[in-house]
C-alpha cells in the first residue's frame, strides 16, 4: 500500500508541491486566528452566584443565603462540586461541573434554580459572576488624579460612567470590574427627635422616598389631531430636590424632608480599596475576558481604546495601565519563535556537516515549519491555544527524524546508482532512483514515528488539571509529527528529485567519517570488554533509583510571568483605612528599595464590586509589574528577587506575606477555592473546636521542612 501511494505521489508530484504551497498558506492564515495565550487554562467549568445583603452577619449570611441557594444549586446534572463563602453582607456559591458541560448551559441551569429560592425582604437577586476562567483576568489599569480637590467618589464615577462603557462595548470582553474608590449615593441622614417633634415615623419617611422618586406614564392627549404624551415627572435628581419631599401637611404647612434629616452626598459600605505607587488611594479597573476567546487580541483592543479613552477625561485624571497580559503573550511568542528558528538554523548546520550537503540540510529543514503548519491547523480546529507549553514543548530532532532518513536514503541511491553507471545519471533514471530508495525506507519510517505517537496516547487520557494542561501539548505535538511524516514520504523525496546535486559525492562528509571511526574503535573496545560493561550498568541502576528517590517532584515548572504578587495577610478587624494607609507605605518601601525592578506597584483590599475574588479586609494583593530583566541591579533571576524582597519586607509587623505571581494564583483560586499549594479544611458544627484543631495543624504544619 506505501508502495502504490509513493509511486502515486511522484506520478503527481508536481500537485503535491502545489498542495504543500496551499496548505502552508491555510496555516499563516489561521496562524493568524488561532487563539495565543501564555499558560493552557486548566481552570474547571465553574458558574459564580453572587448574593449582597448589607445588614447581615457571616452567621445570618451562612443561614439565610448560602444554605438555600446551595440547596437550590445542588442535584443539577453534571454538577461536581458546589463550595461556597459567607462574609459581612455577601456571600458567594462557587457551582464546579464537569469538563463537557457547556458554559452556557451551566449558566442557564443554575439561573433557572437561582431565582426560585425565596431570599429574606431587601435583598436583591443573586447575580451571576462573569464568563471567564482563571486567566480571564487579562488587563489592569488605574484612575488617579494630580489635583488634590478630586475626590475618590468623583475618580469612581468617572470610572464608572466613562471609562468601564467604552471597554465593555469590546467583542471578546467579559466583565470591566471596578475595584476601590466610594461607590456614590444619597444618604438621608434622619433626626430622631425631629420626627418625635412632626409626629412622624421612619416608615413613613421610607413611604415618602419611594413615592416620590419615580415616573409615571398618563397616556396620550390628542388636540387637533396632534398626539400630547402625558407623563408625570417625579424622580428626584439632586440634594434639595430630595429635601424637598413632603411628608405631611401641618397647619397647612408642608413638613419636608429637610426639615427631619440631613441629605447629603455619601457612598456605599466599602469592601474595598486600591492603593498605587505609594501615592494613596486610586481606583483600580480589572479587564475580563470571555471563555474561549483569544487573549492577545482582546487585550491589545482593551489597550487601545484606552488610548481613546484617556482623551475624554478630566486633564488631572491620570489612567494608568498597569498589567497588561500581552507583555507576557509577546514574550512567550518570542520564546517559540528563537526555538523555532534556532532549531532550524542548529538542525541545518547539523545536516551540512553530517551528510556534507547544504541542498540536503535545507531538505531535511524544511520538515520544521511545515511540520508547524500542520500544527496550527490541528490547534485551530480543536481550539487549542498557542501557549509556551503547546509550542514549546515540540522537539525538532524527532520532527526531522523521518525527513533524515528518507534524504540520506535518497542520497545513497543516487550515488550507489552513479557509481553502478560510471556517469551522471540522467532525470528518469534519477527519478527510479529515488523513487525505489524512498520506498525501501517508507516502511520503518512510518512504523518508527508512529511509535512516538503511540507513546502519547496515555496523555490524551488525562482528566482534570492535568489533562487540560497537558492535552493539548500532546495534540500539538501529534500534529506536528503526523505533518513531519506527511512530508517525509511525499515531499522530502520529490524535493530531492529536484534539488540534490546531479552528481552525486560517494564518499562521506570529513565530520561524519571521524565520527564514524570513534564510534568503530569505541564499540569494538566495548565489546572485548563486554563483562565489565554489564557490570558497569548493573551498577549504575540501583544508584540511579537511589538519586532519583531523593530529587523530589513537581506538577508543573512555574512559569516566570514578569509580575508578581505579594498575598499580605494582616489580624481580623483591621479598618480599609489603616490597610491602604499601610499598603501606601509598602508600596513607598519596595520602590525606594527596587526602583530598577519595580515598573508598578499597586495594592488590592478586600473585595471589588463583581465579587470575583471574595477576600476579606485583612487581605491584600500586592502586585507589581517588573522592568526587563536586563535593567535589574538587585537581582539576576526572578527567585532571587523574591528572596531580596522578603529580606526588606520581613521587619514589617504585624503582617505576613507569602510571594506568587497573577496567573498562578488566580488558577489555584478558581481552581480548589484556596490560595495555596495545600489546603486542609476542617469541617464541623462548633466554631471553637474548629478553632482548636486548627491550631493543631498548623503546629503540625509549621513543623514540616519546607514549609
Amino acid at each position: 500500500m506505501l508502495e502504490r501511494f509513493i509511486d502515486l505521489v511522484f506520478r503527481n508530484r508536481l500537485l503535491v508541491v502545489i498542495g504543500f504551497v496551499l496548505v502552508s498558506a491555510l496555516g499563516g492564515w489561521r496562524m493568524y486566528h488561532t487563539a495565543v495565550d501564555a499558560f493552557p487554562d486548566t481552570t474547571p467549568i465553574q458558574v459564580q452566584v453572587n448574593a449582597v445583603a448589607p445588614s447581615l452577619n457571616p452567621t445570618e449570611i451562612e443561614q439565610q443565603l448560602t444554605l438555600p441557594l446551595e440547596l437550590a444549586i445542588s442535584g443539577l446534572p453534571g454538577l461536581d462540586n458546589v463550595r461556597s463563602i459567607s462574609k459581612f453582607g455577601f456571600a458567594q456559591i462557587v457551582a464546579i461541573f464537569d469538563d463537557g458541560t457547556d458554559i452556557y448551559d451551566a449558566r442557564q441551569l443554575v439561573m433557572e434554580r437561582v431565582a426560585g429560592v425565596s431570599l429574606p425582604p431587601g435583598i436583591g437577586p443573586p447575580t451571576l459572576g462573569p464568563i471567564a476562567t482563571g486567566l480571564g483576568e487579562i488587563f489592569h489599569y488605574t484612575l488617579s488624579s494630580t489635583s488634590p480637590d478630586r475626590t475618590l467618589d468623583e475618580l469612581r464615577t468617572l470610572h464608572d460612567w466613562v471609562v468601564k462603557p467604552e471597554l465593555r462595548k469590546i467583542a471578546g470582553v467579559a466583565e470591566i470590574n471596578s475595584w476601590g474608590g466610594f461607590e456614590r449615593q444619597y444618604h438621608v441622614v434622619v433626626d430622631p427627635q425631629s420626627l418625635v417633634e412632626h409626629d412622624l415615623s421612619i416608615g413613613q419617611v421610607f413611604d415618602a422616598l419611594a413615592q416620590n422618586n419615580h415616573n409615571v406614564g398618563g397616556g396620550q392627549v390628542v388636540r387637533s389631531g396632534e398626539s400630547l404624551l402625558v407623563h408625570g415627572i417625579g424622580r428626584v435628581s439632586t440634594l434639595d430636590e430630595i429635601g424637598g419631599i413632603v411628608l405631611k401637611a401641618r397647619g397647612g404647612t408642608p413638613v419636608l424632608i429637610r426639615d427631619v434629616a440631613e441629605v447629603t452626598l455619601g457612598h456605599e459600605i466599602r469592601r474595598g480599596a486600591v492603593t498605587a505607587q505609594g501615592a494613596g488611594e486610586a481606583v483600580l479597573g480589572l479587564g475580563f475576558m470571555l471563555m474561549g476567546e483569544n487573549s492577545k487580541d482582546v487585550t491589545e483592543a482593551l489597550r487601545q481604546r484606552l488610548e481613546t479613552v484617556r482623551a475624554s477625561l478630566p486633564d488631572d485624571v491620570v489612567l494608568t495601565t498597569v498589567y497588561d497580559r500581552s507583555e507576557l503573550v509577546r514574550s512567550v511568542l518570542d520564546t517559540v519563535t528563537h526555538n523555532l528558528v534556532a532549531g532550524t538554523a542548529l538542525v541545518i548546520l547539523v545536516l551540512f556537516l553530517l551528510l556534507g550537503r547544504l541542498r540536503a540540510g535545507l531538505i531535511v529543514a524544511m520538515a520544521i515549519p511545515l511540520a508547524m503548519v500542520f500544527a496550527i491547523l490541528g490547534m485551530y480546529e480543536l481550539a487549542i491555544a498557542a501557549s509556551l507549553l503547546s509550542l514549546g514543548a515540540i522537539d525538532f530532532g524527532i520532527i526531522v527524524d523521518g525527513s533524515v532518513v528518507v534524504t540520506e536514503s535518497n542520497m545513497r541511491s543516487l550515488a550507489a546508482r552513479q557509481r553502478q553507471l560510471g556517469r551522471r545519471l540522467t532525470s528518469a533514471e534519477r527519478l527510479s532512483s529515488i523513487v525505489q530508495s524512498t520506498k525501501e525506507v517508507a516502511r520503518p519510517v512510518v512504523f518508527g514515528m508512529g511509535i512516538i505517537l503511540v507513546v502519547f496516547i496515555p496523555v490524551l487520557t488525562l482528566e482534570g488539571i492535568e489533562g487540560k494542561m497537558f492535552r493539548p501539548m500532546a495534540w500539538t505535538f501529534i500534529f506536528a509529527m503526523l505533518g513531519a511524516l506527511v512530508v517525509a514520504i511525499t515531499l522530502s523525496p520529490i524535493l530531492s528529485y529536484y534539488l540534490l546535486p546531479r552528481r552525486a559525492r560517494e564518499r562521506e562528509s570529513r565530520l561524519a567519517e571521524v565520527l564514524q571511526r570513534a564510534y568503530g574503535r569505541l564499540l569494538a573496545t566495548a565489546l572485548d570488554r563486554r563483562g565489565w560493561v554489564c557490570v558497569g550498568l548493573a551498577a549504575l541502576i540501583p544508584m540511579t533509583a537511589v538519586i532519583a528517590s531523593r530529587l523530589g517532584g513537581e506538577f508543573q515548572p512555574k512559569l516566570t510571568e514578569g509580575s508578581m504578587v505579594i498575598n499580605t495577610i494582616r489580624l481580623a478587624g483591621v479598618s480599609i483605612d489603616e490597610a491602604a494607609a499601610y499598603n501606601t507605605r509598602i508600596e513607598q518601601l519596595l520602590l525606594a528599595e527596587f526602583p530598577d525592578e519595580i515598573r508598578h506597584v499597586w495594592s488590592r483590599i478586600g473585595t471589588a464590586e463583581v465579587a470575583t475574588d471574595p477576600m476579606g479586609i485583612e487581605l491584600t494583593d500586592i502586585f507589581i509589574a517588573l522592568n526587563p530583566r536586563q535593567e535589574w541591579q538587585r537581582a539576576r533571576s526572578q527567585a532571587e528577587l523574591v528572596r531580596v524582597m522578603q529580606e526588606v519586607l520581613d521587619d514589617l509587623p504585624a503582617v505576613n506575606m507569602v510571594f506568587t505571581q497573577p496567573i498562578e494564583m488566580r488558577l489555584n483560586e478558581m481552581v480548589s477555592g484556596i490560595r495555596s499549594d495545600v489546603g486542609i479544611k476542617i469541617i464541623g458544627d462548633d466554631l471553637e473546636e474548629l478553632r482548636r484543631l486548627s491550631d493543631e495543624v498548623q503546629e503540625t504544619l509549621l513543623a514540616v521542612d519546607g514549609a
